[in-house]
This record gives C-alpha cells, structure tokens and sequence, in this order.
C-alpha cells in the first residue's frame, strides 16, 4: 500500500494508522534516506499504539534502543544507523522482546529483512512516499 503524505503531521498520522492493526510481536522494517521521515513515521506509531503523546518519541541513533510503553503495549525503537556489522546488533538483545512492537530504522543492516517494511521516500522539501510492504 502507497501513501503520499504532504506534511509531518500527515506522516505521523499514516504511521498511526498502521500501527493500529499490528499485533504485539510484530517486527516492521524502515528504510529510506537520512531525513525521509523515519523517526517521524514512529512517532506516529507510538500515538497509534497507546503511547502517551508527551513521551517524546525521538531516534535513537545514539542510545540504539529507545522503549516506549502504553496502554498495555511497548513499542521498541531501534536505530541501526551506527551499527558497523551483525555482531554488534546481536548484543542489542532484540529478540528479548517478543510482546512489544519492534521498530527498526536502517533494517536494511539486519541478516533477515523483518516481515514487515516500510519505505520512505522524499518526493519534496514536504511531501513523503510511504509504502508499506
């Protein structure tokens, strides 16, 4: 499915929308260039999913792991920006949460693309292709 959002918040408000129909467990994969809307896209996610707006969701790209819980659900966000090789994502210890909602920006660098992903896309200063596979 193709969305093209013309704004953060129309970006945000995708990103909620999908992540209403995912189940705990769900591992969704985001790819696209620096500044295509990633960390926005989970923003809305966390919103979708029950995370209270003034938890601030922002990348991870330095902590690597970021954990939001919400209305019963946990939502983990996980920035692979900076990882140099499959060794270093192991001691991430991704696999220890099997209820929460996985989230990962840059999953190109994972060894299994998870089994669902998301494409960003720039098409203007504004506007952003979304596509979910």
């Amino acid at each position: 499915m193709k969305y093209l959002s013309k704004s953060p918040e129309e970006t945000r408000r995708i990103g909620a929308k999908f992540s209403r129909t995912l189940k705990s467990g769900s591992w969704v994969g985001l790819y696209g260039d620096l500044g295509a809307g990633k960390t926005t896209f989970v923003q809305g996610m966390a919103l979708g999913i029950g995370i209270n707006p003034r938890n601030y969701v922002s990348s991870p790209t330095f902590t690597m792991v970021n954990l939001y819980e919400g209305n019963g659900r946990t939502l983990v966000h996980v920035d692979l920006y900076r990882v140099k090789n499959a060794e270093e994502i192991e001691t991430l210890g991704l696999n220890d949460y099997e209820d929460a909602v996985m989230v990962i920006e840059w999953a190109e660098k994972l060894k299994k693309p998870p089994e669902i992903q998301v494409r960003l896309k720039t098409v203007s200063e504004m506007e952003r292709e979304v596509e979910v596979i």
